[in-house]
């Protein structure tokens, strides 16, 4: 961030706590960190977690040169080095030529292209005035990448939908590569006779093959920094915004939660795990929330302007991370980072948790990914007489998942429960 931004995001504050304010309420059977001694994965770790993140993006470009290219992500945020299985390279091709990684397709040498791969700054070219098309009167919009892969992820998240506020499928838009994903995709959701919006973003297509010699890596960052330009597009089209990874189950109806947070704040952002200080210094991307505010519309256009020139890890959560979050007391824009009483995950999720979101964080592989979501939707559905919902059964996905993260984080939970105990 240049000295000239970050001088326009900062100001000064009648009240110190209004740059930040981070849930620290420990609800009863509720899991939390302890700030002091945390336990704190290591910078190569924390790096791993970054850059594993699930793109959710497939990409499809039919040229001579190129040929058909798809790239996808998985997203580990294990807490211990050997925490979980090596992904399944089955699962992640999808189905169908062109949906496999191949680096001949992506342009790149096998040992690693230095060049860097960059979206064109501002806005994804079309989307707005795709959302202004779809839309009624309320300008709120969710977004969320997708690809062949990834959709049995999204399936879940709309299953959670219709199961706790159906109304939120009417402001959902899928954004995909091709028209293959989208009438793929169309034609799932239709077989269960309800339609979700989606989204073919061409210009993607455009940037990726702008970018054709840089390495596999490059390109799932630039794929991750995207999510920011989507945001920034709407925002700027003063629709309250909320993107969503793919891989997401809402446990219960986030309206409620969504209006306190934004009558406050002006951006949201999820956490991997933690109260307090430890889940701010876990904010992720999985999930951001954000109102149409000058302080957010600002702070976007700065986040996405970034990408041109940070050249750290982590993609756009690494900038927030080293050049957003230790400034946030000081920003003109409130932003709040969601704890795990909020956000949960494989991670910090339990049967008395009563968060508002569970995401995948916590499971490496794909295959024991979808088994533990889809444990957590079927909690989240109506009860059914024939199909009575088992227990979760956090052992037995303990192959693809981090069993000892979970069990560090719930020992500090403990911890944390004792200390402030009566409080």
């Amino acid at each position: 961030m240049s000295r000239g931004e970050r001088a326009s995001l900062l100001g000064v504050n009648a009240d110190a706590t209004a740059g930040v304010t981070v849930i620290d309420a420990v609800e009863d059977g509720v899991d939390a960190v302890d700030d002091d001694g945390t336990y704190t994965p290591s910078t190569s770790r924390r790096q791993n977690m970054w850059r594993t993140r699930i793109m959710g993006v497939t990409v499809g470009v039919c040229v001579a040169l190129v040929g058909v290219l798809a790239v996808t992500g998985a997203r580990g945020a294990g807490l211990t080095p050997g925490g979980g299985a090596a992904r399944s390279p089955s699962a992640l091709e999808g189905d169908g030529a062109g949906q496999a990684v191949t680096m001949s397709a992506l342009g790149a040498s096998r040992g690693g292209s230095s060049m860097r791969a960059i979206n064109a700054p501002g806005h994804i070219p079309g989307l707005a005035e795709h959302v202004d098309d779809v839309s009624s009167a309320t300008k709120f919009r969710m977004l969320t990448f997708c690809n062949k892969a990834y959709w049995m992820f999204a399936r879940n998240l709309l299953e959670s939908m219709k199961a706790v506020s159906p109304s939120l499928v009417d402001f959902w838009t899928i954004i995909v590569a091709d028209e293959e994903t989208k009438k793929y995709i169309d034609d799932e959701i239709r077989l269960g006779g309800i339609s979700v919006d989606i989204f073919v973003d061409e210009d993607l297509k455009t940037q990726v093959l702008k970018n054709r010699g840089a390495s596999k890596d490059a390109l799932k960052a630039m794929l991750s920094w995207r999510r920011v330009h989507a945001m920034q597009s709407l925002i700027d089209s003063d629709y309250t915004t909320m993107f969503l990874e793919p891989d997401v189950v809402i446990q219960k109806n986030p309206l409620q939660i969504i209006h306190d947070q934004l009558s406050k704040n002006d951006v949201v952002l999820s956490s991997d795990y933690g109260l307090g200080k430890t889940a701010r210094e876990h904010a992720s991307t999985k999930i951001v929330i954000a109102k149409p505010s000058v302080q957010a519309k600002k702070l976007f256009n700065v986040w996405q302007r970034a990408e041109a020139s940070y050249s750290g890890d982590g993609a756009e959560i690494g900038f927030f991370h080293s050049e957003v979050a230790p400034h946030l007391e000081s920003l003109t824009a409130n932003v709040k980072i969601l704890d795990q009483t909020v956000v949960g995950n494989f991670l910090s999720h339990h049967a008395k948790a009563s968060q508002s979101f569970v995401t995948g964080t916590g499971c490496d592989d794909i295959n024991f990914k979808i088994n533990f979501m889809t444990q957590v939707l079927r909690h989240v559905q109506p009860m059914d007489p024939n199909n009575p919902v088992t227990e979760f059964d956090y052992e037995g996905v303990k192959q693809g998942c981090d069993l000892a993260g979970r069990a560090k984080v719930f020992k500090l939970s403990n911890e944390y429960a004792k200390k402030f105990a009566g409080h």
